[in-house]
């Protein structure tokens, strides 16, 4: 077993678990707008949606452009994650509330 892979996981978990309770990230009361939550998430569904689409592997990505390459067929972990991060745009931006118009 990979147990170095194991402690990673347990970490990352732990991390994401501080996060949630803590209300560090994008909570009720968390400073971010909900603005900049919808075009955070959105722009990176786009990014991973569109270079998964067209084979342009993030993986290996350090900087800008720096690491990536092209391949042959589509990236299918790309399109997922790119989907689902579109998905949550799509989420959070229907709980957006509506500002009165002035007149």
């Amino acid at each position: 077993m990979d147990y170095q892979l194991i402690a990673l996981i347990a970490i990352m978990a732990g991390t994401v678990l501080l996060v949630v309770k803590q209300r560090l990230w994008w909570g009720p009361g968390g400073s971010v707008s909900p603005y900049h939550q919808v075009f955070s998430s959105g722009a990176a569904g786009l990014l991973f949606f569109v270079a998964g689409v067209i084979g342009w592997d993030l993986k290996y990505s350090r900087g800008w452009f720096q690491g990536t390459r092209w391949v042959d067929g589509p990236i299918w972990w790309e399109i997922a994650l790119g989907a689902a991060l579109l998905l949550v745009a799509f989420a959070l931006a229907r709980r957006v509330p509506e500002r009165p118009m002035s007149r």
